[in-house]
Parts: C-alpha cells; structure tokens; sequence
C-alpha cells in the first residue's frame, strides 16, 4: 500500500450498504435464536445484551489496517532498538512494573522476533483509525470469540454473501511452521508443546489451565505439527540440553500465558523451558520479550522520533496520523521535563486520558474530561509517582447503529455505540480481528471500550465483492 493511501485510510460500517431486504432477514433469524454461544449471563453491568448483527467493513479497509499495522509495528521496534541493544537493556530502560516470565535479558533485539504475534488496539474517529496500543504478549490467545460469531452469521444468512476474515488459528499454526529449526533433529515430524500449568487467581485459589483447543489441535495437525500437551511437571532435559516433554524431544513451545497468571507448582519445568531456550534447543512462540513493546511508552517514542526528525517524512505523517499525540512521564527521571508535561496535562485536561504505560484491561485510566481541575494534576502525578504513565490525546470514537437484545428479558433496542476494533497480526499479516461494543445501558460518554467495562465481543465480516451484491 502506497505511503499516501495509508495516512488517508478510512474504515466505515459497511453494513447500510447492504440490501435492506436482507439486513432485516439476518438480523430477525439472529433474534429468533435463544442462545449464542459466547454470551452469557453474567452479574456484570451490560453483560446480557447481545449484539443482533457483525459489523461489516470492506475487504480493501481490512488489508488497509493490516498494512497500516505493519509499519507502525516496525516503527515500534526501531524506536526501541534506538534505545536500547538487548531485551534486559530494554526492560529497564521502560521501567518495567514486573519480571516476563522465561524473558532472556541477555538476548538481543530483533524486530522479527518481537513482533510475530500482536494484537493492536484501535479506535476509529472520523473514519481514521487510531492507534491505542500495540499489545504484543504471549496472553493474546486468539479470535476464539470472532472466529465463532463470523463463523456462526455465514451460516445464519449465506444468502448476504457475507465473507469470513482470515482466522487467527490457522495464520498462527503457519506461522509455527516458519519459526526457525533448532538442532533437534525432529525435521520429519516437528513436535510443538501446548504446557498445561497450574496457577492461582486473584482469590488465591488454584486450578490447572488447560489451553489446547479443539480447533488449534486439528489446524496444527493440518500443517504437519505432532502436538504434545504436556504438564510442567513433566518438562526436563536431556544430556544434549533438549527440551523433553515426559521423555519425548520438542521443537517449539507455544506460550499462551496470561497477565494474570501465577504460575505454580511446576516441578521445575519453568527452569527446563529456560534452560532449552537459553541454549537454543527450542524455539518459543511467540518470544516473551515481545511483551515489552506493548508499553505505551513506546507510542512515546515514536512521537519523540518524528519531532526530532529521526523518521521520514512519510514515516511521520503516519505516526502524525494514526497515533495519538503521546508522552510519558516517570521513565527518565527529568523533573523540569516532568514539571513541563505536569503543566501541560494541567491546560489541556479535557483533551488528555493518562493510563498506566504497563495494564491492561483499561484498569487505572483517568480521563481528564471526567475529573476536576482540582483533582486531574494530582492524580496524574500521584499516579506516576507509582510507575510510568502516559498521557494520551482523548479520542473521540465514532458510533455505529447496532441492534441489541437483552438476554433476560427478550427485550430489544437499536442504538448508536462507540466500538474498538483488535486486529491481530501474525508474522506481518492480518489473521482475525475482532470488534468489542459498548453496550445499550452503559454511559455514552468518556469510557474505556472494554470487556471488564461491559463491552460487547462481536464479530467483523467482510462485505460482498460490489459484483455479488
């Protein structure tokens, strides 16, 4: 995609554009469906609505923001390796709240390596996309959600000629293929490892979690994976320093590990995995450094490089564009640049949000708009006192129409919602996106688009080619 066609790159539901006829005729078999499988009731605000359609974009505006993601990504990295040489040199340059687990300090950056698997978040505000954050981790999952609602309103309505996005799972299991052969000498069937681990929750209770899924198991066989899904407990080492899953040699891991997971009990498989890694006997998928790139203080550093004049021009056009203005406080202790941004965040609070560089799940955020004079300054500098913050210029997301039932009453409204859209990306590709609304009974205004906030999941289908309609 040409530098020009991704700085004006416009994404619009597509969804009116269908023939009427046909919109109320999917969206009347949707109702009619007592049950849908990903929502369930829950005692949580929003959480029994259900949307009653996908979102629809065109094809062109998908591979737009797959192209668009790509360079930013890039650009994400570069900005970090101008910073920093190796993974530790990185994880303390950002002031990292905690350890990654299996994180090799001594590894050096490598943008391939650190962004093979990613999930951006985005808003759309007058048709362009913005770009919230990056999330790159091991804890993405995949488009489980997506993939089954898409899935599902294909069959409800093939008459719609809806089309499918490409699928997380199969783009993922690809890509395991590609991931670069170690010394194992298992070329003839590679053997990819699934852990099972047992951690605590939030509550301290323990339980063991299982993440193989049926559909992962059949895509990764499909490409020729012997799958092993195996207990930490059972991980060792032979005298090679292979990786050895009750006593069979692996090739690749697959992590799958979540933010909120504490890993325990695991019979020292964690210091197998390490050990295995660190002499370059396995490979890991995705590598667990790459969750440092998900700091927004790297959107930070990206506008610092475009005022410096250390991008291209076309190059900070695009940042210009599609990220908003960012900057960081806490991370390189400069109290009069710290006073400055202070003093900024002071004048423009109505403009601004501040999140925590490192969360997830929009905990901690304060949006200067729903805050006092009074109260913002200090909150923003009481809360960076604690770890790095950014300050971020306020989007103001666009709105869809969307149909809504509620699952306890039957009752069903249409109404306009602001929605954020995650695109994951595998190996520089597009692979699944998934689209989260708010639902019908929450407050319209200044709110984080998230799951633990009440949003909705929903699925993006692509419309039909103009010749098909």
């Amino acid at each position: 995609m040409a530098d020009d066609d991704r700085v004006d790159l416009v994404i619009v539901d597509a969804w009116d554009e269908l023939p009427e006829q046909l919109r109320r005729e999917l969206v009347a078999r949707r109702a009619a469906l007592p049950e849908w499988g990903p929502y369930q009731r829950e005692d949580r605000p929003g959480r029994n609505w259900e949307p009653l359609r996908p979102m629809v974009i065109r094809e062109r505006a998908y591979r737009g923001l797959e192209s668009l993601s790509t360079r930013l990504l890039r650009l994400a990295v570069d900005a970090c390796c101008r910073r920093a040489s190796t993974v530790g040199d990185l994880h303390r340059l950002l002031r990292f709240p905690h350890q990654i687990l299996l994180m090799d300090p001594d590894r050096p950056l490598v943008a391939a390596e650190l962004t093979r698997f990613a999930r951006p978040d985005i808003l759309v505000e007058r048709g362009r996309p913005r770009f919230l954050e990056f999330n790159i981790s091991t804890r993405l999952g995949g488009d489980g959600v997506a993939g089954w609602l898409a899935e599902a309103y294909v069959r409800l309505c093939p008459e719609i000629g809806l089309r499918l996005p490409p699928t997380t799972v199969a783009a993922q299991c690809a890509a395991l293929t590609r991931t670069p052969g170690t010394e194992n000498g298992h070329r003839s069937s590679r053997r990819l490892l699934i852990p099972v681990h047992a951690v605590t929750d939030s509550t301290g209770a323990r339980h063991r979690r299982y993440m193989i899924k049926p559909g992962v198991l059949a895509a990764a066989q499909q490409v020729g994976l012997e799958v092993l899904h195996t207990d930490l407990v059972d991980l060792g080492l032979d005298n090679a320093g292979r990786l050895l899953a009750s006593d069979v040699p692996v090739d690749i891991v697959l992590l799958g590990w979540r933010g909120s997971d504490h890993i325990v009990d695991d019979g020292g498989g964690l210091a197998a995995l390490c050990t295995a890694d660190r002499a370059r006997t396995v490979e890991l998928f995705p590598r667990p450094e790459s969750g440092l790139v998900s700091s927004k203080a790297v959107l930070s550093w990206l506008h610092e490089d475009c005022d410096a004049g250390v991008l291209g021009v076309a190059d900070r056009a695009l940042v210009r564009a599609h990220v908003p203005r960012t900057v960081c406080l806490g991370l390189d202790g400069d109290p009069d640049g710290e006073r400055r941004l202070l003093r900024i965040a002071a004048d423009d609070r109505d403009r601004l949000v501040a999140k925590p560089a490192v969360g997830r799940s929009g905990n901690d955020v304060i949006f200067g708009s729903r805050t006092s004079a009074q109260n913002w300054q200090t909150a923003v500098a009481d809360a960076a006192r604690e770890s790095p913050l950014v300050l971020q210029r306020r989007v103001e997301p666009d709105r869809i129409t969307m149909p809504f039932r509620d699952r306890e009453s039957g009752r069903q409204v249409t109404t306009r919602v602001p929605f954020v859209l995650s695109l994951f990306m595998v190996d520089g590709a597009a692979a699944g996106i998934l689209v989260r609304h708010m639902a019908p009974d929450l407050p319209g205004g200044d709110e984080v688009i998230g799951m633990r906030h009440g949003a909705r999941p929903n699925a993006v289908l692509f419309a039909p080619e103009p010749h098909a309609t």
